[in-house]
């Protein structure tokens, strides 16, 4: 593929539609397809006097345009381009530059300087840090997902814009995307669903997207967003689909203008989706996906019961059995898939390739069970609980608690037991008509003996991660800790 298929996709259709809104910030203000172009050539005409292609763009910027106007001018002059959270600090950044070799890193707006520290570039200037020669990309490389892993060590990923073409693509016919679209994206654009599952499918189909910072929106805020703007697509994280199920004060009219409701990027409970199909009569389907391949199941035709669908077009999989001990416990499974969108690896880091990536194949490293309506997460292979030799899925005992009287969210981790080497262990976000006593009742009728928790605590609110997923490393540290009670 040449280094600037992408940008020529997104040229071909902003010269279509120049008049047509490309992006609406978060102030509001729209920019059409031939603002966005114009802004992306000057780009590339200012990186081009100091970049050639095979070098390496760090880009931490929050802006939406200015993010989208670097991005597409990097894919037009073939440059590397690291994706980077915005919110990072100063020497996180420069962290990041030493692992990803990074020769220049654009920001909204550069830290004070310092003897010894990075060069940074404003999005505002004409020139860039000059880069250091670098061996550790191929030639065909494009951009980079910064992941932090299991372990907290920043591992990118890998991808060619062959691969981002087939994201890009594959998704958006999943969806019938259409130049009549206007999609919100209320997630980071350096996450993988923020850019290649909501705002690259719809500009290379014509549509708008209206951005929003998803972890300043209320429910009110959301529903504004989608009556102002007649948003027909939202996808975002499981925790805004609660804020509008529980609101006051929106109605069920509030959503109309939707034609799509898909969260993804953390598990969604059954209880949701039936609460929002109740209250806006529309259906929230599921997506399910990994950064090193993009989308890889949808619920397209919504089962409402937990289910991530099936793989989507283009995604080749296969089910690896996974040893279970447990009278009466479902087959489980290990996905593998592989396809077209499918990242090249890690960049430098053999150990993960290897644990990863077998004979073309990804690893998901996600166990799930299989029935005729579709599939369902259970947990990562890391994350299962091994109770006296029985593999418990966290997340099939978190769906179990949020159909508890008095539970409203739950997280579920193992921690140590000198018997049985592990014991579950479960943090309750709980409202007035909790019980511990129901609840251990309730959950007898439904969990097998052994996937029963035997710790419980109770907490206002679960610690999330930035983006908003459940910050599992933080609930096992406070269990382990000895803090929680045990009951």
């Amino acid at each position: 593929m040449s280094a600037g298929e992408l940008y020529a996709a997104f040229r071909a259709v902003a010269q279509g539609t120049p008049s047509a809104s490309a992006v609406i910030g978060y102030d509001g203000t729209a920019s059409s397809y031939q603002a966005l172009l114009g802004a992306v050539d000057a780009a590339a005409d200012r990186l081009a006097a100091d970049l050639v292609p095979g070098d390496v763009l760090g880009l931490a910027v929050d802006d939406p345009f200015a993010f989208l106007s670097l991005y597409l001018a990097a894919a037009r002059l073939g440059t590397v381009t690291v994706l980077l959270d915005s919110r990072l600090s100063a020497q996180e950044l420069e962290h990041s530059a030493a692992r990803f070799d990074l020769g220049r890193v654009a920001v909204d707006q550069a830290p004070p300087a310092r003897p010894g520290a990075f060069a940074w570039s404003p999005v505002g200037e004409a020139s860039l840090h000059r880069s250091r020669a670098l061996t550790g990309y191929a030639h065909d490389d494009s951009v980079v997902h910064c992941t932090s892993g299991s372990t907290g060590v920043p591992k990118g990923i890998v991808m060619s814009q062959a691969a981002i073409m087939a994201r890009v693509r594959l998704w958006g016919g999943e969806l019938n995307l259409s130049p009549a679209d206007v999609v919100l994206c209320a997630l980071p654009l350096a996450h993988c669903h923020g850019i290649d599952v909501l705002t690259l499918p719809t500009l290379l189909t014509g549509g708008t997207v209206v951005f929003a910072r998803g972890g300043q929106l209320t429910a009110r805020g959301l529903a504004r967003h989608i009556r102002t703007h007649g948003v027909t697509v939202m996808s975002g994280l499981p925790v805004m689909y609660q804020m509008l199920t529980a609101a006051r004060g929106v109605p069920p009219t509030a959503l109309r203008t939707l034609r799509l409701a898909i969260s993804g990027s953390a598990p969604l409970a059954v209880a949701t989706q039936q609460r929002f199909l109740e209250r806006y009569g529309l259906p929230l389907r599921q997506v399910y996906g990994l950064s090193e391949i993009a989308v890889i199941c949808f619920d397209k035709a919504y089962a409402g019961n937990g289910s991530i669908g099936k793989p989507i077009a283009g995604v080749e999989w296969r089910l690896e059995p996974v040893p279970v001990r447990g009278a009466g416990q479902e087959p489980l499974y290990e996905l593998y898939v592989r396809g077209p969108a499918l990242a090249r690896g890690y960049y430098r880091d053999p150990a993960a390739d290897a644990e990863m990536f077998e004979d073309g194949w990804l690893r998901t490293r996600d166990v799930i069970q299989a029935d005729a309506e579709g599939w369902y997460i259970r947990g990562r292979q890391s994350g299962f609980v091994n109770v006296a030799g029985n593999k418990v899925g966290p997340l099939e005992v978190e769906a179990a608690l949020r159909e508890c009287a008095g539970v409203v969210e739950a997280a579920v981790v193992g921690t140590p037991d000198a018997e049985s080497t592990e014991r579950i262990a479960a943090l309750v976000v709980a409202d007035g008509a909790f019980e511990l006593g129901t609840v251990k009742r309730q959950l007898s009728g439904r969990l097998l003996s052994y996937q029963l928790p035997q710790r419980y605590q109770t907490t206002t609110a679960l610690p999330r991660t930035p983006l908003g997923k459940i910050d599992y490393a933080a609930v096992k540290r406070l269990m382990d800790s000895g803090e929680a009670a045990v009951t």
